[in-house]
């Protein structure tokens, strides 16, 4: 069975239960349900070995019965004769042993469909009541400003690469990749991939290494300062200034504070000349440009859904809850329809230098394949990050999908966004991705 059959089995609704034979569980997709205000049924899919229970409070959720087992359920929901406002509804299923698990049901005729953009490799942050969005353009960063999440403004170019100027031959002259925009201590900050033309490497990308941008005011599209080369190596040593030679590959940088202190995590090779194996490194950082630490590996791909096309750890991207820190990564070829996320946790106390203190989700946590090749459809998902809706109410998640079913970006890459809840365990709880051109519900607030 491929990995897109994987998905498309209705049984499962990309249910993965092979892993827990002879454990008991209890698993509901999909966890968030976005319905239109016109009355209806919709679909969960309850997989399980043991008989679970269901209850809800929310008078216009018909439940067509309140136990059972493996089963597909029809649930059926009654109009919102307010069309002006969207409600929310929660069903909590409920098996012995079994942490509950709660899908949470929102109505509204406010609808958007995705994709929202072109972007692969997607960054929108939330700062003061509106959306930033950073993205690489041609060979320089873009910023684009709006207040709402599902509509992205024309962008403005905030830096350019370098050239070469005679002897001076600057590091990060091409190949600008995926940059991310982070508000740290009263300023903007902007990590981002770049290297020399690949002509000087054989055709490959192993010159690719992390610059940060630092802004001089507060306005995210405002001026920047380039702040160099962040050390991504094996050898620190105080005062040490990053170069080619001292640093290995590093694309997908990103910075995160677990108890006031800041870390850099970041997709690295074992060394300057080993390419393919991607894995995720985490360093201590003194200042939001400044690496202080050896770079330590924590997740390689290990794992049998992490090697179906090629061995790639990358674009991780944050979320802290409930005493817990996730660092959610896409594994597989990006080019690849096997494009995916999965977690690593943390316990927060614990430290994060420590590989062993880091836990790999049992499996993918994210994925879907249309299997389409003439026309667009979701085909691998990844490269995500995490926002809020307006009303700081609803936690999103923001991703590419791969168009078309070619082993090549040649098709194309979407922008799409969803919502996301967590479980009653505080892991989040991502669902299934929506579907091309698929009406969903517009963020609470918007």
């Amino acid at each position: 069975m491929t990995a897109c059959d994987e998905a498309d089995d209705s049984s499962n609704f990309g249910i993965d239960v092979s892993e827990l034979v002879g454990k008991d569980y209890l698993s509901v997709l999909p966890a968030t349900i976005q319905v239109g205000n016109f009355a209806g049924t919709f679909k969960l899919n309850i997989a399980t070995n043991l008989t679970w229970s269901a209850t809800t409070e929310d008078e216009w959720i018909k439940l067509p019965k309140t136990e059972g087992g493996k089963e597909i359920l029809n649930i059926g929901y009654t109009a919102n004769g307010d069309v002006t406002t969207s409600r929310k509804a929660k069903i909590i299923f409920s098996a012995k042993g079994q942490n509950n698990v709660v899908v949470d049901i929102v109505q509204s005729d406010k609808t958007f469909a995705n994709p929202i953009a072109g972007i692969p490799d997607p960054w929108i942050v939330q700062h003061q009541g509106a959306y930033y969005t950073c993205k690489a353009h041609y060979n320089g960063i873009n910023v684009s400003k709006s207040d709402r999440l599902t509509e992205i403004n024309p962008t403005k170019a905030i830096w350019t690469a370098p050239k070469d100027n005679g002897t001076v031959k600057p590091w990060n002259t091409s190949h600008v990749w995926a940059p991310e925009l982070h508000f740290i201590d009263g300023k903007w900050y902007v990590y981002y991939a770049a290297g020399r033309p690949i002509e000087e490497s054989g055709g490959s990308y192993k010159m690719q290494r992390t610059g940060v941008l630092r802004s001089k005011t507060v306005d995210p599209l405002g001026e920047y300062e380039d702040m160099g080369m962040i050390y991504t190596g094996d050898e620190y040593v105080t005062g040490i200034v990053a170069t080619a030679d001292n640093t290995c590959y590093a694309i997908d940088m990103g910075v995160l504070k677990i108890e006031s202190k800041l870390y850099a995590v970041w997709s690295g090779t074992i060394s300057k000349e080993t390419g393919g194996d991607q894995r995720i490194y985490i360093a201590e950082m003194s200042n939001p440009w400044t690496i202080c630490s050896n770079r330590v590996q924590i997740s390689k791909p290990d794992q049998s859904w992490e090697l179906i096309s090629g061995k790639v750890n990358e674009g991780p991207a944050f979320l802290q809850h409930d005493g817990k820190v996730f660092i959610v990564y896409s594994c597989n070829g990006s080019w690849t329809k096997d494009y995916r996320l999965a977690y690593l946790m943390l316990d927060v106390g614990d430290n994060p230098m420590d590989p062993t203190n880091w836990k790999k989700s049992p499996n993918a946590v994210f994925y879907r394949c249309d299997d389409t090749v003439d026309e667009d459809g979701v085909n691998g998902v990844g490269h995500c990050c995490f926002t809020k809706s307006p009303d700081g109410t609803e936690d999103w998640i923001v991703y590419h999908v791969k168009n078309r079913n070619y082993g090549s970006y040649e098709t194309g890459r979407s922008t799409f966004m969803q919502r996301f809840t967590w479980n009653t365990n505080g892991t989040p709880n991502f669902g299934i991705p929506v579907g091309w051109a698929e009406p969903i519900v517009v963020p609470s607030g918007e």
